[in-house]
């Protein structure tokens, strides 16, 4: 089994260096850019050009159109389904990009549960009629210091997405 992974910021010549070692090693290069997945999402991705993408074996590129939603859940299933399917086949893959929690989910055992789309709409339904700044309140009476703990877990009344 041969699994590469190069992750890094945009435009750092992550994708330069994954083509040049995927000719040499006959690897393909599995996206692991949350932007890049999206068709049309070309300015300020770096994504590798067409005939970049002609000379090595891309997946999960321009997979999406931009009125789609992808979350890291849905990346997990289609890249782990890539990557385990060119590992039975015998390849080698490369796993480049710059979303880190979308190369976590290839390599860690994350679980991710279901939504509930009529919670989500509900909630939804509630911001706009009460507002940010009561969504907030409510937010913080339920998870003390989610809106104002750490960084990585703080959420602001702009913070919309149900």
């Amino acid at each position: 089994m041969s699994l590469i992974v190069i992750c890094g910021a945009t435009a750092t010549g992550k994708s330069e260096l994954a083509i040049s070692l995927a000719k040499k090693i006959g690897a393909e290069i599995v996206n692991a850019d949350s932007m890049q997945l999206y068709k049309g999402m070309d300015i300020g991705t770096a994504k590798t050009s067409i005939g970049q993408r002609q000379e090595v074996k891309h997946h999960l590129i321009d997979v999406l159109n931009v009125t789609e939603d992808a979350n890291v859940a849905w990346y997990q299933e289609k890249a782990r389904e890539i990557i385990d399917s060119l590992l039975k086949q015998g390849k080698k893959v490369i796993v480049v990009g710059g979303t880190g929690l979308y190369i976590k989910a290839i390599l860690d055992d994350l679980n991710f549960p279901d939504t509930d789309e009529q919670v989500r709409e509900k909630i939804t339904k509630q911001a706009e009629k009460l507002g940010a700044d009561v969504m907030h309140q409510r937010l913080e009476k339920l998870d003390p210091g989610g809106s104002s703990g750490d960084s990585e877990r703080k959420c602001t009344p702009s913070s919309s997405r149900a």
